[in-house]
């Protein structure tokens, strides 16, 4: 095991490693985490299409206006540029007479809400809005289309306890949106850093370390064992470090299992640590090989969502994103934070380990092809 411990040493001797492994992504985190704190805790701009006018939509304003969120009264057609131009943070459409199918239970009493999930914190709206209107239906059902018993209905919901309620769904939803967004830097870490320290392989190559272990008796096998080895315990060891100062020292909320969420970024990191050797392999010489890895990594942490979520892009290229790593290692990770188990989240899994296997037979067939020339 004298490459693995060497590895090791040489990894950890070097301050770029240690900016990469933990200094970026923490630093990151816990800016962006203020920034998202902060602006979880100030009303937002709601878009309303209000295609009824009722004295119940009415209320409904009056709510959002109780709130401090502040109303723009748009059209449907505005809410797709609004939305993206950064004028409105959610956007709520009421259908046509909705009042008065509320009242008889009959007709449209959906109301529509679009918005970029991850990005604002609508889901106080998202609640609010489904909580009323199922208590609206309840006290339709009950008041035989008379109008003043049902506004009397309306005006008892309102007195209930309900602010409680909403404090307490609006937080765990907020700060899972939140969380998930904040494992997107600790991936991005994981990538940078299992790419990068694959370069010790070509670091020996070139200062003719490789040969002279060859020489001495060192088996191909067991030197390219090691060393993969020793990358991924790196990987775990930066995962490890950067949940508990995730959990423990910045108070960031990562679910109701730290251990499953450890897993799922411990698999991702031997994949990206696959990706690394494959780059290598793939490359003639240090500056080559630095140049593929930010060629490949960089588009690939943007296409899975870790720098901003793939909500805001658009349709073809979340359909891209689906073919990168990093896409699924956030979608498991989102879940896990959510309380899903292990087992939920075995599709994602599967197809991380897919691309574990693409990226080791990438890397082999690069050695068998230079055995043979």
């Amino acid at each position: 095991m004298t490459i693995f411990f060497n590895n090791i040493k040489r990894i950890f001797r070097k301050k770029s490693n240690l900016i990469v492994m933990f200094v970026l992504p923490i630093a990151l985190i816990a800016v962006i985490g203020s920034v998202y704190s902060s602006s979880s805790n100030a009303g937002i701009t709601i878009g309303l299409v209000d295609n009824d006018n009722s004295k119940l939509t009415s209320i409904i304003k009056d709510k959002f206006k109780a709130d401090k969120d502040e109303i723009k009264v748009i059209s449907k057609n505005e809410i797709k540029d609004d939305i993206i131009n950064k004028k409105i943070d959610t956007a709520v459409v009421i259908p046509k007479d909705f009042a008065k199918n509320v009242m008889n239970n009959s007709g449209d009493t959906n109301i529509q809400m679009y918005g970029i999930s991850g990005v604002t914190n609508d889901s106080s709206v998202k609640y609010y809005i489904n909580s009323f209107v199922n208590a609206a239906k309840n006290i339709g059902k009950a008041i035989d289309g008379d109008s003043d018993k049902f506004y009397a209905g309306i005006k008892e919901y309102q007195k209930g306890n309900f602010s409680s309620q909403l404090k307490y769904t609006n937080g765990q939803e907020n700060e899972e949106k939140i969380s998930s967004s904040l494992v997107g830097f600790l991936i991005m870490g994981v990538v940078y850093l299992s790419t990068m320290v694959t370069t010790l392989i070509l670091q020996d190559k070139k200062f003719g370390v490789y040969k002279r272990m060859f020489a001495s008796g060192v088996k191909s096998f067991n030197y390219m064992g090691e060393c993969i080895l020793s990358f991924i315990v790196v990987a775990f060891i930066q995962i490890i470090a950067i949940l508990l100062i995730m959990k423990y020292a910045l108070n960031i909320y990562l679910g109701p299992s730290i251990f499953n969420l450890f897993i799922v970024l411990a698999i991702f990191a031997i994949c990206t640590v696959a990706l690394g050797v494959a780059i290598c392999n793939r490359s003639k010489n240090l500056k080559q090989s630095s140049a593929l890895i930010m060629l490949v990594t960089t588009p690939m942490l943007m296409l899975g969502g870790c720098y901003w979520p793939r909500e805001i892009t658009p349709d073809i290229i979340q359909k891209i994103g689906d073919f990168v790593p990093t896409t699924w290692a956030l979608e498991a990770s989102s879940k896990i934070i959510s309380g899903s188990s292990i087992m939920e989240v075995g599709k994602e899994i599967g197809i991380i380990v897919v691309f574990i296997i693409v990226f080791s037979l990438i890397a082999m067939t690069k050695k068998v092809d230079s055995a043979n020339s």
